[in-house]
């Protein structure tokens, strides 16, 4: 059976969150070890699913804006969520605990774009790597499971290699926005829409649009297929549980300059 479902950017993080915490090695980790999740938009509703009450507006350092990319005030940042056998530890990085990290051990990653090949791409507004460069060597050498989770909104046309090594934090003559640069992670694995309703339903999608007005700005449009009561389920989960999500809260913690 086939079902046509439209999700804005907002919809789809919702539906992405719902569906990382079904799967096994986020459950495992909120079970028997670590579950780390570093600031971004997208991962920001994983810590509302799991907390059932958070201010997603802190849970953001970089945050791409009408003028441009740019970066919150860090006074109002909260710190990475950080989850030990399922208890929230306030107030700790990532790299408070990268030491006590292994096998079995998640980081959740929101990217800023997915290439063309499906690679997931970090933009680093930090001449150090912001928070992806201090654990990706030890995802790396330990093993430790890096899941990126990102909307379809976020696919880009080109791959990584196009402008690897084109660009740097210092190497731009104009920016309307805070300078760059950016990595593709390739230990990371991507995690969107589409994943998120094969770990919860069972059904395959397509993306077979994009974009609209109205508040539809961004939106991706699919093609679901699936068993006829896996997709009913999934109808049923989309229009009560999805369909409807607020915008993402007005983020105000924003510097007039960098």
């Amino acid at each position: 059976m086939k079902l046509l479902v439209t999700l804005t950017p907002a919809e789809g993080k919702r539906l992405i969150a719902k569906g990382l915490l079904r799967t096994e090695p986020v459950r495992r980790a909120l079970r028997d070890g670590y579950l780390c999740v570093t600031l971004g938009t997208t991962s920001a509703y994983l810590v509302e699913e799991i907390l059932g009450e958070y201010d997603k507006t802190r849970h953001i350092a970089g945050i791409v804006i009408p003028r441009g990319v740019w970066v919150t005030e860090a006074e109002h940042r909260a710190f990475d969520a950080i989850f030990h056998r399922g208890k929230y530890i306030d107030g700790k990085k990532v790299i408070d605990v990268l030491d006590e990290l292994g096998p079995g051990d998640v980081i959740i990653k929101s990217a800023n774009a997915l290439d063309v090949n499906g690679l997931p791409i970090v933009l680093l507004a930090s001449e150090t790597g912001g928070t992806v460069g201090t654990f990706l060597g030890a995802v790396a050498a330990r093993n430790i499971q890096l899941i990126m989770p990102i909307g379809l909104e976020k696919c880009i046309s080109s791959s990584y290699d196009e402008f690897c090594g084109r660009i740097g934090m210092n190497e731009w003559d104009y920016a309307l926005g805070v300078p760059v640069g950016a990595i593709a992670i390739h230990k990371g694995i991507p995690y969107t829409e589409i994943d998120a309703l094969e770990t919860l339903f069972d059904v395959g999608a397509v993306p077979i649009a994009a974009g609209g007005v109205n508040g539809a700005e961004g939106c991706v449009t699919l093609l679901v297929e699936g068993e006829a009561d896996n997709i009913k389920r999934a109808y049923e989960f989309l229009r009560d549980e999805i369909k409807g999500e607020p915008l993402f809260p007005e983020v105000r913690h924003i510097p007039e300059s960098i």
